[in-house]
């Protein structure tokens, strides 16, 4: 088996692993920020801290969840799709499919896979908040718009990144979620995302195989890769391969933050410390940052590119 085909087989079974991994993700963190004491201890603390920042983070997340909307959202689908009608029509049923199937799941979940009962005292009681609904709205609008963007998929994913991870923290400013929904909620997104990728690579697979059987007869030789067929261990583009490592790194870094933040905390979490408080945000808020970079640089390099 050459290099270049087997490079694209690996793509197809990373991405469904990473599909894998996001699912069991989701399960794990349902159970502890809903299901445990302490991980509802957790949420509450991050949340306090959340209401009582007054920095620039709080200020600029504040004011990018209020262009989370309809319009706002259905403007990117429609650039989307009209993108990849002009682009690659196949894969319009595929985003549909990553797009719906996210924001159900989203719902499905909140509303009837769990239920939320308070564990202990100081906590909110509210009702289930988890998965973000708005969250994974903007996640699922800025994943169409990315692999409908062609060669300006990379600086779409820096910029969506953005967009996402301000999204999803101002949730916890403004006090409609707590930080384990919007966490869930990108875990949602990137779980059918990865699904998405490795149908996707699969059934390119299958026609770059058909296209060897069948070579084209306009054309001489044999085993010529036919008009319109995906290219057997097609590379990244130098733009798709900037933004992932550029991603990568920034995802890296902050989930090494997020990390570090958390672990230098002392236990047991006291509510009302508004020092804890503040800390817990700044530790939520570096996991929402670098979780979505990291998502979006494996989309990046998993897309099997055409």
């Amino acid at each position: 088996m050459s290099a270049g085909t087997s490079g694209g087989g690996v793509r197809p079974v990373l991405a469904l692993l990473s599909a894998v991994v996001c699912a069991a993700a989701i399960w794990a963190l349902a159970h502890f920020a809903v299901g445990t004491a302490s991980g509802q201890r957790l949420d509450q603390l991050t949340v306090s801290g959340a209401l009582a920042h007054e920095g620039q983070l709080a200020q600029v997340a504040a004011l990018v969840v209020t262009t989370v909307r309809v319009p706002v959202v259905a403007g990117m689908l429609a650039v989307a799709a009209l993108l990849v009608v002009l682009r690659r029509a196949r894969l319009l049923l595929p985003l549909g499919v990553l797009v719906v199937g996210a924001n159900l799941t989203t719902q499905a979940v909140k509303h009837l896979a769990i239920n939320r009962e308070v564990l202990g005292p100081g906590i909110d009681v509210t009702p289930n908040s988890f998965p973000s609904g708005h969250t994974t709205l903007a996640a699922s609008a800025v994943i169409a718009l990315v692999l409908a963007s062609g060669r300006f998929r990379g600086v779409v994913a820096i910029l969506g990144a953005l967009w996402t991870a301000g999204a999803g923290i101002g949730t916890l400013v403004v006090g409609w979620h707590r930080p384990s929904d919007v966490v869930g909620a990108i875990l949602v997104v990137a779980a059918w995302t990865f699904l998405v990728l490795a149908a996707d690579g699969a059934h390119a697979r299958r026609r770059r195989a058909q296209s060897v059987r069948r070579p084209d007869p306009g054309r001489r030789g044999r085993g010529r890769r036919r008009a319109g067929t995906p290219r057997a261990g097609a590379r990244l583009g130098a733009g798709d391969l900037t933004a992932a490592v550029l991603l990568g790194l920034a995802g890296a870094a902050m989930l090494v933050v997020g990390a570090l933040t958390f672990t230098g905390m002392q236990l047991p979490l006291t509510l009302a410390d508004a020092a804890q408080q503040q800390a817990a945000f700044t530790g939520t808020a570096a996991v929402i940052g670098g979780g979505v970079c990291g998502w979006l640089a494996l989309v990046l390099t998993l897309r099997t590119p055409h």
